[in-house]
This record gives structure tokens, C-alpha cells and sequence, in this order.
């Protein structure tokens, strides 16, 4: 086994197991120098196999010390110091900037200095600043001036969820602010810093010169195709492409540096061989890969230093040095290394995708390069190329799959034969048309423009093309929501078809495949209630009895964020559910019915109840449930009332009488009895509806309460709290939300009575379960719940 192979396996299987567990700071120091005594021991001891033993574990070890350091942010940070609800004034300077959709804007900047009244003092950390509405970008290098609250990032604490923490911790940024509109910034008068600051204008020229040039839709795809500028492409573009399969040529990446050096060394190389003097000095391939290197490294900064471009080039560059020193080495060999350095110096580039998708995609190539090659020689040149087409793209498809279903949650089967059109049309036609089209429209406006429109055009029939194939029956693209064991399952499966050649291993992978799926742990009966920190809205999943239910599925105010596609289904998939027995809302106002669409479209749901007819409902939630065939249940009983929803037969419901005033008053409640006391949530009552709720019957005692109205002080929380004397307190609430959520009168009242609070703005998801007859608490911390 090559042991660069082997330390990368170390180094990444350390990654993965860091961000589960925490390391002690104080042992990291010891721990790693007594490990290179030992790792130097087995060196002189001369045994191949404890040398590679000992390899594997110190690359372990090493990335569990890193990852905390990388993803942590730096001790006592001035940003940190900042009132938590207080607006201040921050100055810095302008790194990079995304465009987002709807005219919004992503600016990441280094702030020099912060003015907190009464102080102001100076700093060095990094922010991401989110503008609402931007005209036009500011120059990177450039210097500006705001006003906004800064927030520390973080995520909801939620199974499944995208690292949000993670994402920027890799760009060295642990907070953000937010402009509603550009016009809240002010612009200093003096000249962009620096050689990346002179790039960026020449990238911004590009961008403008393709929105004067071109129709919007189609200087949106030019815009990330050539300058990977993809922030504002429309949702509806993305999911189109994503099920196409086709999502990575629409964005820079190493295939665009290559297929640039490609044409770049096919032109010098033309050049070079009309000199008799250069071809007896050197052969070509020694020269001239040097010879384009700058060109490639002005490319990768004119479009943006983008992760994928970055790592081609380096590739590039360690390929041209091993030229130079004539030096062979198995490609596959150079991957390893190449992903290991880069881990190395960048550990938590393991997590973005273009990293997982790229590395494993050549992975995949490289390993069935040669078993290709061996079967087509016998075959006619132009059957010969498009099986050497398709298997490239079958062995990159299973290669990337788990690193798609895992990070994406989609399956696109379309991708098969998209790619054998699309990735020919797209290289050879449309990039250096559009490459092209750049570089001639200053000198010969007219003839540029030309080039850059048939260049959209041939990337509309590619479109067009991967629309109606993503159509056809067995290649729809479908979501797919797993679990750990699940997504591990399908690595184990993808890899073992990729080293098929090597049968001892292929068949000893799928042996663990198949009792990695035995072994899989029988659906629990106990009684779970878990929940979900959606942001300021209301989300819950209660277990019981073999039955699964879901009860509200919270919501945001932003249109851009679907809560159940982005947090919801997600969760669910990791939680290993598939379908819901009943769907129960209740209320429809947007915090507690804004992801139900989603879910209701992608998981098999058998029923909803909810207080209101379906004809009231929001229209996008009613069309999902009467598309789906979901049986559609009305509660228009006030009162307690035994329904069995989803045939969980021990469960009530209520609603106040029809006198109740408005949505939150007429919520629909719901009660459990269990072993350990009754659950009893009780949606958004206010005062009104709490009053009618206590003056009902209940039909059992109350130890485990949900509160109202998000703890809201409006909810009578003393008066709920007082008569129920429940032992835990749960509240849904969004991390430092306007509304003050939950209220200190119910956190007083709760104190005073001496029961637990939970709350997801602190605590994120919390887990309860019946533990004989007392509750065992959990949330969600690192991952797992503890």
C-alpha cells in the first residue's frame, strides 16, 4: 500500500472523527510529542508494517489536534467584546465580493478599526457582510465604513444542517453583519490596496462588460461560467441543473484551468515546433508548461482564487515540476499527495464540496482508467470514444455519489448521459467562445459580443438538452434524506464497484456493506418527543407506539431560506425517518407552516389535521397536500377530544371555542399521556386560549409542558406555569430575536417552581425520552445528542 495513501486515510479519518469529540488543549502538546518518540522508535525498529501502523495513527492524531484549532476562533477577539443587541460603527477593507440573488450582496472584508460608544479601538478579524440591495459590487482592496449589529456565527443546532460555522471558519471568519441596502455604506475616497485589489477591477470590467453585452438570464450563466460569479443564479436555474446533473460545469472549476491549458499549450506547442533552433534546444512538454503557468495563475485570480481552480493549479504546478526533474510517478499516486498537502495546510477544506466532488470524481477516473483502457482497444475509434465517454462518466457519477447524497441530498441519474453531451459542448464550444468573447470585446466590441451570445446560446441548448433528459422516465432526479450508517453504506458500495478489478477487496467491502446494513438498529417503541431549533419558529417530532408524527414546520421570514428543504428534511433523514404517519399544525401562520410544503412533497405522509379547512390553508401547502394524496383531517371540535392522528390512539386534542380570537388563540393542542407524566403542547395561545385551556378538563397531569407562544409574556406564562406545575419547560424561540423570546416572567415563574428549562435559542434541538418514569434530556451538541 502506498503510504502516502495511507496517511491520507489517517489524516482524513481524524478529521471526521474531531468534529464528534473534544480534545483537551492542555493535553495537545504532550500527547503529540510522546507520539514522535514512539512514531521514531518504529522507525529505527526497521518493521514495514508497525512503520505503517505507526504513520497512519500519528496522521490521525494530527488532524484530531488541528481540526479544534482551525475551527475555532481567536482568543479573546475584539469582535467578541461587542454588546450582543448593540449597533456600532466598523471600517475595514474589502476582501471578496458574491453576488446573491434578488440584487443582494456578500461582502467579506477585514475590519480595521470598531467605534462602540463610548469606545473605539482597533482590531484585525475578518466579517461576512450581508447587503439586502446592492447596485454594484465595491472593489475589492477598497475601504469601507457601516453601521450594523455583528453577530458571532453559528448554527441552529439541528441534525443534518449545513455547518454554517464551519463554512466560514474555513475563510477565517467567525462573524457576520447585515445592510438591508447598500446605501447604508460609505466609501472612502482612496485607491484600492494591492496587486489582488488591480485584479479585481479587471474582473468587475468583465462582469459589467456581460451585463452590457447580453441578456440578464444569460450573463447570469456566462457570469459563473467564466468568472465564477454563480451567487445570483435563480434557484430554479440551480434545481434545473442539479437534476441534469450537469451543476459543476456552470461554475469554475479545474476542468476550466485544464481545458485552458489545454488550448494554451496546443497553440504554443504549434509555434514552438516552427523553430528547428527551440526543438533541437528542449522538447516542447519541458518548456512550455512553464511558459503558460503565469497565464493560469492570472486566470485563477481574475476568477475569483476559487477552492477547485486553486487546486488545480497546484496540481499543474507540482506536474510541470516533476517534468522538469523527469520524474514518473502514478497519477493516482500524485492525487494522494496532492489531497494530503492540501489537507494539511487546509484542513477544513475536506467539507466544501467542490473539494469532496473534484477529489473524488479523478479518484474515480484514475482507478478505472486502466480496466477501460484494457477492454476498448478492439473497438472501432468512434464506438472506442463514446464508451471511453460514458465510463469516464459512470466512474466519476459513482465515485461522487456519496459526497452528493451526503452534502446535496440528491440523486440525479440523468447525469449518465448529460455529461456525454453536455461536458463536450461546454468545453469545446461554449468556454472558449465565451473566453474569447472577453478577450475581444474591448479591442472589437462587435465581434465580442457575437462570440459571448453564441457561447450563451450553446449553454441554453445544453440546458434545454438536460431538461428533457432529466424528464424521462428512471432519470428523474429524486431527494434523498440518509443517515450516517446509510451514507457510509453507499461510500462502502460506490467503492467497492470502483476497485471491482481488485476482487479480494471489492468483495471485502461488500461484506461490510452488507452487515453494516444487518446490523442496523431496530425502530425504537419508546416515547420521543425531540424539539427542532428551527430560528424563531416552532417545529416538533413526537414518537410513540411504533407511530411518527410531526407536529408544525416552522418557518422564517426570509424567502430564500425553505426551512423544511434547508433544515427539516435533513433532519429527519438523519434521524433514519422516511415517511410520517400524521402531519399536525397547529396554526398556519408562517413560523409554524412555512417547511411543511417541502416535507409534504418529499416524504410519504399519510395524514394532516389541522384546525382550519384545507381551502384556507396557505395556497402552496393546501396544492402540496392534495397533490400528494395526503387524507386531510379538520378538528373543528372545541374541547378535548381522543382522535388517534396518524393511529397513535393515546393522543388528545383541543381547541379553545370558536369565541377565541384569532389564529393563535385557536391553535390546536395536543396531549400525551406516557409512564414519566402527560406531554401537553400548546402551539401559540395567548392569554384568551390559555384562560379556555385551563378552564377545560385536561386528561391528565402535565410533567412535560411546551410553552406557549414561544414563552411569549402575552401567554399568561405565570398563570400556565402555576396551575400546571409541569417538572421541564420547553420554548422555541430564535437566537437573540426581536420579540425577546422567551419572557422573563416565565423564566422567573419556572425558577421559582424549580423546573427545568430548554430552549432552542441556547440549547439547540432537544431530545426527550421516556426513561421508566422519569425524562432523560439530551440536545444536540457536536453532532450527536448527548
Amino acid at each position: 500500500m502506498n503510504r502516502v495513501a495511507l496517511c491520507l486515510g489517517g489524516y482524513v479519518c481524524g478529521l471526521v472523527l474531531a468534529q464528534y469529540f473534544d480534545f483537551p488543549d492542555s493535553l495537545t502538546f504532550p500527547v503529540l510529542l510522546c507520539y514522535s518518540l514512539l512514531l521514531i522508535l518504529l522507525l529505527l525498529n526497521h518493521s514495514p508494517r508497525l512503520i505503517l501502523y505507526g504513520l497512519f495513527l500519528f496522521c490521525l492524531l494530527t488532524s484530531l489536534l488541528r481540526y479544534p484549532a482551525q475551527i475555532s476562533p481567536p482568543a479573546a477577539g475584539e469582535l467578541d467584546l461587542l454588546p450582543e443587541r448593540g449597533v456600532v460603527r466598523l471600517e475595514g477593507r474589502v476582501l471578496a465580493t458574491q453576488e446573491r440573488q434578488d440584487n443582494g450582496l456578500v461582502v467579506d472584508m477585514l475590519v480595521l478599526s470598531v467605534e462602540s460608544k463610548p469606545t473605539a479601538f482597533p482590531t484585525d478579524e475578518r466579517l461576512r457582510l450581508y447587503i439586502g440591495n446592492a447596485d454594484r459590487a465595491p472593489s475589492v482592496g477598497s475601504r469601507l465604513a457601516f453601521r450594523s449589529q455583528v453577530r458571532r456565527t453559528r448554527n441552529f443546532g439541528i441534525p443534518g444542517e449545513f455547518d454554517y460555522v464551519r463554512h466560514l471558519a474555513y475563510r477565517r471568519i467567525w462573524h457576520t453583519a447585515y445592510l438591508s441596502d447598500a446605501r447604508g455604506l460609505a466609501s472612502f475616497a482612496d485607491p484600492p490596496i494591492g496587486f489582488k485589489a488591480q485584479i479585481d477591477l479587471l474582473r468587475q470590467a468583465g462582469l459589467r462588460r456581460l451585463n452590457n453585452c447580453l441578456a440578464k438570464d444569460d450573463a447570469m450563466l456566462l457570469k459563473g461560467l467564466l468568472l465564477g460569479e454563480k451567487g445570483a443564479m435563480p434557484a430554479g436555474l440551480r434545481q434545473q441543473l442539479a437534476a441534469g446533473g450537469i451543476s459543476h460545469l456552470f461554475a469554475i472549476s479545474g476542468m476550466h484551468l485544464g481545458l485552458l491549458a489545454f488550448f494554451l499549450y496546443g497553440l504554443l506547442r504549434f509555434l514552438y515546433s516552427r523553430s528547428s533552433k527551440f526543438l533541437l534546444w528542449q522538447p516542447p512538454g519541458r518548456v512550455l508548461w512553464f511558459v503558460i503557468l503565469p497565464a493560469l495563475f492570472f486566470y485563477l485570480l481574475v476568477t475569483g482564487d476559487a477552492l477547485a481552480t486553486r487546486r488545480a493549479f497546484y496540481a499543474l504546478l507540482v506536474a510541470t515540476s516533476l517534468c522538469l526533474m523527469r520524474r514518473r510517478i502514478e497519477p493516482i499516486h500524485l492525487l494522494c499527495t496532492l489531497a494530503f498537502l492540501f489537507l494539511l495546510f487546509e484542513p477544513l477544506a475536506l467539507w466544501q464540496p467542490s473539494f469532496l466532488l473534484s477529489f473524488s470524481g479523478v479518484f474515480g477516473i484514475l482507478l478505472w482508467q486502466k480496466p477501460l483502457g484494457r477492454l476498448l482497444p478492439a473497438c472501432p475509434w468512434l464506438l472506442r470514444y463514446l464508451l471511453q465517454l460514458f465510463g469516464i462518466s459512470l466512474a466519476a457519477f459513482i465515485a461522487t455519489l456519496p459526497a452528493v447524497v451526503f452534502i446535496f441530498h440528491l440523486l440525479a441519474p440523468a447525469g449518465l448521459i448529460c455529461n456525454l453531451f453536455a461536458v463536450p459542448l461546454v468545453s469545446f464550444a461554449a468556454l472558449p467562445l465565451g473566453l474569447a468573447g472577453l478577450l475581444m470585446s474591448p479591442v472589437f466590441p462587435a465581434l465580442g459580443e457575437m462570440l459571448l451570445k453564441a457561447a450563451a446560446l450553446t449553454l441554453h441548448w445544453v440546458i434545454d438538452l438536460a431538461g428533457w433528459t432529466s424528464s424521462l422516465p428512471g432519470l428523474n432526479s429524486r431527494s434523498i434524506f440518509l443517515t450516517l450508517p446509510e451514507t457510509l453504506l453507499i461510500l462502502m458500495v460506490c467503492l467497492s464497484l470502483l476497485i471491482a478489478a481488485q476482487r479480494k477487496k471489492a468483495l471485502l467491502l461488500t461484506f461490510s456493506a452488507v452487515c453494516l446494513l444487518a446490523l442496523a438498529p431496530p425502530v425504537g417503541q419508546s416515547t420521543e418527543l425531540i424539539l427542532f431549533s428551527v430560528g424563531q419558529g416552532e417545529s416538533m417530532l413526537l414518537r410513540a407506539a411504533g407511530k411518527t408524527l410531526l407536529i408544525d414546520g416552522g418557518g422564517l421570514r426570509s424567502d430564500s431560506f425553505d426551512v423544511g428543504e434547508r433544515l427539516l428534511a435533513p433532519a429527519l433523514g438523519r434521524l433514519g425517518i422516511k415517511s410520517l404517519d400524521a402531519i399536525i399544525l397547529t396554526h398556519d401562520h408562517p413560523d409554524h407552516s412555512g417547511g411543511l410544503d417541502y416535507i409534504i412533497k418529499h416524504f410519504k405522509v399519510r395524514e394532516f389535521w389541522s384546525t382550519a379547512a384545507v381551502v384556507a390553508l396557505r395556497p402552496e401547502l393546501s396544492q402540496a397536500l392534495l397533490k400528494n394524496g395526503v387524507a386531510i383531517h379538520q378538528y373543528d371540535f372545541a374541547g378535548w377530544k381522543r382522535c388517534a392522528p396518524g393511529g397513535l390512539e393515546s393522543l388528545s386534542l383541543f381547541t379553545a371555542s370558536v369565541a377565541a380570537q384569532g389564529k393563535n388563540n385557536h391553535s390546536l393542542c395536543t396531549y400525551l399521556p406516557t409512564d414519566a407524566g402527560g406531554i401537553l403542547l400548546t402551539g401559540d395561545l395567548e392569554a384568551t386560549g390559555v384562560d379556555s385551556l385551563l378552564e377545560s378538563v385536561l386528561p391528565g397531569m402535565v410533567s412535560l409542558l411546551k410553552a406557549p407562544h414561544h414563552g411569549s409574556r402575552h401567554s399568561s406564562p405565570e398563570r400556565i406555569l402555576a396551575e400546571l406545575q409541569p417538572e421541564i419547560v420547553m420554548v422555541s424561540a430564535g437566537y437573540q430575536n426581536s420579540y425577546h423570546f422567551p419572557s422573563q416572567e416565565l423564566l422567573d415563574q419556572a425558577k421559582r417552581q424549580n423546573a427545568q428549562i430548554w430552549r432552542t435559542d441556547l440549547d439547540g434541538s432537544v431530545r426527550l425520552r421516556v426513561d421508566g418514569q422519569d425524562w432523560q434530556v439530551d440536545h444536540w451538541v457536536k453532532g450527536l445528542f448527548r
